[in-house]
């Protein structure tokens, strides 16, 4: 799957995901001040670290509600 880094605004992925910048570098495996220079200075654009945003932008996004088999969402 891939993502235009544009289109993602990591900071509120990682607040909708309820993680600090702190917890964002440690999942990465990456220092905090990366995180710091993604949020502010721009995302990566290929290799590992782009498929690592890639994956919590789709983590975040909304998902489809389930529906009953009467139709109706629950």
């Amino acid at each position: 799957m891939h993502m235009e880094n544009a289109n993602i605004d990591l900071p509120a992925i990682r607040r909708a995901l309820k993680l600090t910048q702190t917890q964002l570098a440690q999942m990465a495996g990456v220092n905090l001040s990366t995180v710091w220079r993604w949020e502010n200075e721009g995302l990566p654009t290929r290799g590992p670290a782009k498929a690592f945003i890639d994956r919590l932008a789709l983590d975040a996004s909304p998902k489809p509600r389930k529906e009953a088999r009467s139709g109706v969402a629950v």
